[in-house]
Parts: C-alpha cells; sequence; structure tokens
C-alpha cells in the first residue's frame, strides 16, 4: 500500500512540531483572505500546506525515475523510486530470469539502494497491487485529502498550533479569532476619544464594536471583520474600556461607569484567607461545606440540576450581591473579563436586573434593590437558572405567603454582639439554621469596623458569638451552620476554617448532628 508520511496517525500525532515554513505560510494565508481567522481554519491551512508539500516533495523524488511496478520490464542502468519503502531510490544493476510454479515466468532485478542490494521481480504478469490499473498515476494512489485528514487529526494539531501562535508577537487573538497585528487598521487617538464620548451618551453602554464602527467613519473598503478586530484589540488596550461581554463575545462599556461595587469588591466580601488543617476536617463537615457552597471554600465547581439553588449570606444580603460559588459558575460563560454584565430576569415580577459578574472577587453584584422590595433575608433560598439566550439568567426566591416566625435577630451591648428570638414577617422560603437579620444595622457595622480594625481572630469571634447564640436553644447548643452564618457578620469566613477551629479548640465540643456546645474554661486563643 502507498502512503504518504501525511497520512499517518503518527504524522500528526507525537511527531507533529512547527516548522518555519508553517509560520510563513500563515502569514501568506492572512494575506490572501484579508479578514480575522479562527484556529480551525488557520489549522485546515496548515494541513493543507503540509499535503502540498509533501506532494512537492514526492514529485522532486520522483523525476527523472521509473515508479517501481512488478508489471513493468526494466534494463540494467534504470533509475527506479519506490514509493513503498518510503520513496527510496535505487538504480537496477542485475537482471536474471525467475520462475514460480504457480505464477509461471518473470524476471527478477537486483537493485541498488543506498549501497545495499534487493531483488524485485519485473516482467510479473499475475495481479498486484502495486501495478497501477488503466494508467493510473502515482499520485491518484495516494489519498492525500487534507479536509480529511483534518476531521481526524485537526483538535491535537490545532491545540499545538495554538500554543505555538501564542508565542509569536504578530499573532493576535480575539475572542476566538487570530489575525497578524501587521495587518490591522490604524486607529488613532481620535477613534478612541470618539468611541468613549459614544459610549458616554449610551450610559456607559454596553455596545459591540460594529455599532462604534457605524459612527468612526473608517474606510469602507476594508473587510468589517478587519475594523472589528482592529477596533477590538485597540479598545481592550485602553484602560477606559472595559469588555463586558461572557466568553466569545465582546461588549464594551466605560469603566468609569460602571457600579463602584463592581470596580471595588464591598468591604463585607474581602476575604483574608487562614491557615486552617483541612485534614482534620471529618467527612461529615466535608458534606456540610458542600451543601453551604460558599465561594471562597477550596472545591471545584460542579454539574448541578437546574435551577441552582442557594442560601443568602449576611455578607451577600448586605452588599447586594451573589456569591460566584461553585454552584452557580456553571451558569456563566466567564471568560478573560474582569467584570462581566449580565442580564437577570424575574419572571415572576417580569423585571429585568442588570448584574456584574466579579470573578476575582467571587461575586455578581447588583441585587440589592431586589432584596429589598422583595424582602429577602438572610438564609433566604435563591433559584438561578439558564435562560433564553445567551446572556441572560433566570432568577427567583422561594414565594411565600408572608406569615410572622421567629427568627434570630443581632443586637448589640457594650460593643459586643448579642442575639435574640423575635417575631418577623417572612414571604420566602429560608433555611431555618442560617436566618439571622438585624434591626441595627448602623450599628452591627461598627462592631465589624473595630473586628477589621482589631484585626480579631477567628477564635476571639467564636468565643464572642458562640455564647450569644447557645441560649436560643434549650440544650445550650449551635450547630455550625449557624456559626457560620453568624461569623459572617463579624468577618468574611468560608466555612472550612470556621469548622477547623471548632475541631482544634478544647472550648468547642461536638455533641452530634454538627451541633455543639461552648466551654469558657477550656477556651485558648489560636495561634
Amino acid at each position: 500500500m502507498i502512503q504518504a508520511r501525511t497520512q499517518t496517525a503518527e504524522y500528526w500525532g507525537a511527531q507533529f512540531s512547527h516548522t518555519d515554513s508553517d509560520i510563513e505560510q500563515l502569514y501568506n494565508h492572512f494575506l490572501e483572505v484579508e479578514k480575522p481567522q479562527t484556529i480551525e481554519q488557520l489549522t485546515k491551512a496548515l494541513f493543507v500546506h503540509r499535503v502540498n508539500e509533501e506532494l512537492k516533495s514526492i514529485r522532486k523524488l520522483v523525476k527523472g525515475r521509473l515508479v517501481y511496478q512488478p508489471q513493468n520490464e526494466y534494463q540494467v542502468g534504470d533509475k527506479l523510486v519506490f514509493p513503498v519503502l518510503d520513496f527510496s531510490q535505487g538504480t537496477v544493476v542485475d537482471v536474471r530470469e525467475g520462475f514460480n510454479p504457480e505464477e509461471g515466468k518473470f524476471k527478477v532485478i537486483t537493485v541498488d539502494i543506498k549501497d545495499k542490494t534487493r531483488d524485485f521481480a519485473s516482467s510479473y504478469s499475475a495481479v498486484h497491487a502495486l501495478n497501477y490499473e488503466n494508467g493510473q498515476e502515482l499520485f491518484d494512489l495516494i489519498d492525500l485529502d487534507p479536509e480529511s485528514l483534518f476531521l481526524q487529526y485537526g483538535a491535537g494539531v490545532a491545540d499545538k498550533l495554538y500554543t505555538v501562535l501564542c508565542d509569536h508577537v504578530d499573532f493576535i487573538e480575539l475572542s476566538s479569532l487570530w489575525f497578524v497585528k501587521s495587518l490591522m487598521v490604524d486607529i488613532n487617538v481620535g477613534h478612541l476619544h470618539l468611541s468613549e464620548a459614544i459610549l458616554e451618551m449610551s450610559d456607559g453602554g454596553p455596545m459591540i464594536a460594529d455599532d462604534l464602527l457605524a459612527v468612526l467613519d473608517m474606510d469602507p473598503g476594508i473587510d468589517i471583520g478587519v475594523q472589528r478586530f482592529s477596533l477590538n484589540y485597540a479598545l481592550l488596550a485602553d484602560e477606559r474600556f472595559d469588555d463586558v461581554a461572557g466568553e466569545g463575545r465582546v461588549e464594551w462599556f466605560l469603566r468609569r461607569l460602571e457600579p463602584e461595587g463592581v470596580l471595588k469588591t464591598p468591604a463585607r466580601l474581602r476575604y483574608q484567607p487562614v491557615d486552617y488543617d483541612r485534614a482534620f476536617l471529618s467527612s461529615q463537615l466535608l458534606m456540610l461545606e458542600r451543601e453551604l457552597d460558599d465561594e471562597w471554600s477550596e472545591f471545584d465547581s460542579y454539574k448541578v440540576s437546574q435551577p441552582a439553588i442557594l442560601s443568602l449570606t449576611y455578607p451577600h444580603r448586605w452588599a447586594g450581591t451573589i456569591p460566584l460559588s461553585s454552584r452557580l459558575r456553571p451558569l456563566f460563560s466567564i471568560g478573560t473579563a474582569p467584570r462581566q454584565r449580565v442580564l437577570f430576569l424575574d419572571e415572576s415580577a417580569e423585571k429585568e436586573i442588570v448584574g456584574w459578574v466579579v470573578p476575582e472577587g467571587r461575586y455578581i453584584y447588583g441585587f440589592k434593590d431586589w432584596y429589598d422590595e422583595n424582602n429577602i433575608p438572610v438564609g433566604g433560598f435563591l433559584q438561578l437558572a439558564p435562560g433564553p439566550e445567551p446572556g441572560v439568567i433566570l432568577i427567583d426566591y422561594d414565594r411565600r405567603r408572608p406569615q410572622r416566625e421567629w427568627v434570630r435577630l443581632a443586637t448589640v451591648s457594650d460593643n459586643r454582639i448579642q442575639f435574640e428570638l423575635k417575631r418577623r414577617s417572612i414571604g420566602c422560603g429560608y433555611d431555618d439554621l442560617l436566618i439571622v437579620g438585624s434591626d441595627v444595622v448602623a450599628a452591627i457595622d461598627a462592631v465589624w469596623r473595630r473586628a477589621e480594625a482589631n484585626q480579631r481572630s477567628l477564635a476571639s469571634i467564636l468565643a464572642e458569638i458562640f455564647p450569644a447564640l447557645a441560649p436560643l436553644t434549650p440544650q445550650n447548643t449551635v450547630h455550625a451552620k449557624t456559626l457560620y452564618s453568624a461569623v459572617n457578620m463579624l468577618r468574611r469566613m468560608p466555612p472550612g476554617p470556621i469548622f477547623g477551629e471548632l475541631i482544634g479548640n478544647p472550648a468547642f465540643q461536638t455533641v452530634g448532628d454538627h451541633y455543639w456546645l461552648y466551654d469558657r474554661s477550656r477556651w485558648q486563643e489560636s495561634k
């Protein structure tokens, strides 16, 4: 069987590496198409180039030589090429008679190939795979179809090509498209100033590049894809503009008109990591941590059934945000943009809410008014699900007829936080172990600020909160979830460090089912 090197899995697999010729060909490809390309399009161009290069090489090897076929007759001195031997070349040095009882008479030629002699049949009239039928040309026997090769091996080559292009400064990638910097349109200062003015008149945005280009008066003879790519690249390099779209899209917003809570993480959401040994956490506590799904917990995102349901915590209720936790991350096509503008739809109230996903801060901003309008409490159940189109998320809460419930309320006495049970009208389903509120938010904020200023340890905060919560139950016990909720009124803290402190500090004793007792006489400050 005649097979070119580019037909083999080994060629496109571990053996494959790019060459200077490949890079030059990609430049030429961009010069030819004159528009941005996907990595798949560039990979296909690379396959075409490699196949054509091999065809040129084969033609060079066979030029001036006879392609060996057993049916042909050869003479001493004939120069042959053997496609099945990787197109090895040789010279006939001897011809003699041959005979096979089953095949009859034929001739045997001795060929010198790289200073070694090998024998081959000639004048062989029997059917043989190397005898081309009906005058079929050699190149018709070699199936060099770049498209079929791409379908088989393109994914792996595309990954390698992507890495190579990232290392070349003249190749630029934006929103899954590649282009050559030297072929981009010049976007000057005037274009950028005008783009800023257009966005300002549109309340900051968002706007796509095409909307801006309609006003920038660019050369209509230049491909719109090149104009779009060039403008997006220039805006991305200018700190006045933010790309606020999800992965695979580009939408521009004027950074100075973005909400303050988007540009700067709200104080109550800032987490300063605490060292603790997760090895001490039992499997039950790890399961509880997974249930709470705090955005700063140490586990990966995972797929969950829709809608995704979470319980609102005090810091997020205070800041008007939603945690970007492992349970919610799969709902968003988070790209490289530091801020992403997303539309949330409350279908029950026929209300649209503009939200801002901030991946670095692990939160979604923009729900303060919605929380207040619907009286959603700390511990209230929220529901999020994919919307009818990309960039839209459905949001709702566990709506119920309002009724008076006994809930924990935080107060302040002698600059220390206290808790009491009071009846409040609640019109939302909630986690009874997490719900905690306050009628004196300003006073709670003052205690929080003092705790921040004094850099209070987690142990000292637990030592203050636990005795304040314990009298609310007949057994003077407090559930780990309740401690987590209450601690976060004074310090942003995921469950892990809190559980670690409960395990490691002798003042806290487990009584089962995640309930704990506190023995002040055994308390010790963590180092």
